[in-house]
This record gives C-alpha cells, sequence and structure tokens, in this order.
C-alpha cells in the first residue's frame, strides 16, 4: 500500500510539472472552457494508454533503438515547433471569455483530442517516464500499478482544469497573450531538446 501511495504521488507531482501536455490542457481550457479541456485531457489520456501498453505487453524496447528514437524525436520536435508558432504568431490577440460557444463554430471540439494526444505523443521520451516508474512494480501489482498511475495523472490535470475554469473570468486578453507566448516558449524548448536527442541518436547509429 505505501508503494502505491508513493507511486500516485510521484505521478501526481510529476503531471504538474511544467510541460507541453499541462500547458496544452491549461491553455485551452482558459481560452474555450471545461469542456474543451476535458476532452483535451482525453487526448492526452489516449496517449498515456498507448505509452503504458507498450510497457505493459513489453514492446517498449521496439522504439528505443538510435534510429526509431531519432526519427520519432525529429517528427515530435517538428510538430511542437509548429503548435509554438501558431501560439506565438498565430493565436488571436482578443479572445472574447464570455462567448466560448461561437468561438467553437471555427473549431472541432473532437480535434482538440486529437491535438491532445498528438503532443503527448510527440515526446517519445514519455515511454522511458512511464517505464521507470513502472519497473520497480513489473514483477507484482503490474496492473494495480498502472490503474493507480493513471488516475495519479488524470486527478492532477482534473484539478488544474478546475482551477483554470475558476481563475478564466478574472483573466484579460492581455494576460491571456502572455500565457500564449509562456506556453509556446516552453513548447520550442521542448522540441530544441527533441531535435537535440534526434541528432544524437542518430549519430549514434551512423556510429
Amino acid at each position: 500500500m505505501l508503494e502505491l501511495l508513493s507511486l500516485a504521488a510521484v505521478g501526481f507531482i510529476t503531471a504538474l510539472t511544467p510541460g507541453p501536455d499541462i500547458l496544452f490542457v491549461l491553455r485551452n481550457t482558459l481560452s474555450y472552457g471545461a469542456k474543451i479541456g476535458f476532452l483535451s485531457l482525453f487526448g492526452i489520456f489516449c496517449g498515456w494508454i498507448i505509452f503504458l501498453s507498450l510497457v505493459y505487453f513489453g514492446f517498449a524496447h521496439f522504439i528505443q533503438g538510435a534510429l526509431i528514437q531519432g526519427i520519432l524525436c525529429a517528427v515530435g520536435g517538428i510538430y511542437l515547433s509548429y503548435i509554438a508558432y501558431l501560439l506565438l504568431f498565430c493565436a488571436n490577440p482578443k479572445v472574447d471569455f464570455n462567448q466560448a460557444e461561437s468561438q467553437m463554430r471555427f473549431h472541432s471540439p473532437y480535434a482538440f483530442m486529437l491535438k491532445g494526444m498528438l503532443v503527448n505523443l510527440s515526446n517519445p521520451k514519455a515511454i522511458l517516464f512511464f517505464g521507470l516508474i513502472i519497473t520497480p512494480f513489473m514483477d507484482k501489482h503490474l496492473e494495480l500499478s498502472i490503474f493507480v498511475l493513471l488516475i495519479a495523472l488524470t486527478l492532477a490535470f482534473v484539478s488544474v482544469i478546475f482551477i483554470a475554469t475558476f481563475f478564466r473570468k478574472f483573466i484579460n486578453n492581455a494576460l491571456f497573450r502572455v500565457i500564449d507566448r509562456i506556453c509556446g516558449i516552453v513548447f520550442i524548448v521542448f522540441a530544441i531538446l527533441l531535435f537535440i536527442n534526434s541528432y544524437r541518436s542518430l549519430m549514434d547509429f551512423i556510429a
């Protein structure tokens, strides 16, 4: 029981650490409300399921080769760079936070699910994160450990959605543009890290 509680605490705290996933959900919740925040979370949840399935069925080693890692990191870096570009240069500087329904005429709600999953899967290093956390539980309680970790991660994101929904009415356009810039910069940083990992992996493969 103590081990499972420790696993839950690690998962919860790690989920709240600034990164593409949490910022994607936070930004969408502030912009469009709780519904889109939960749709974004569901997309990210699907990414978690894919990663944990690879760990559970023992397929993680298939994407840990130098060539595959290099390709996946490059693709992930390109996608995160694209998201950063949209946030920094294409985001609407004047958002009416009281008219979320009218905003959604120009967005497919389910597109946020797909984008959430792509944001999560764009970092192939995430499988190492899940692998390292689950590894100590491989011999016993693996299924229960995966369930506990998913619950902890989900609770962390749900907490962020509720907090963002509460503070949404206090945010003006100027502050929202600052949030967009912060999110865009964080996405660029993660994209650069992925490009560096891609270069190193490809060099290892060539060597």
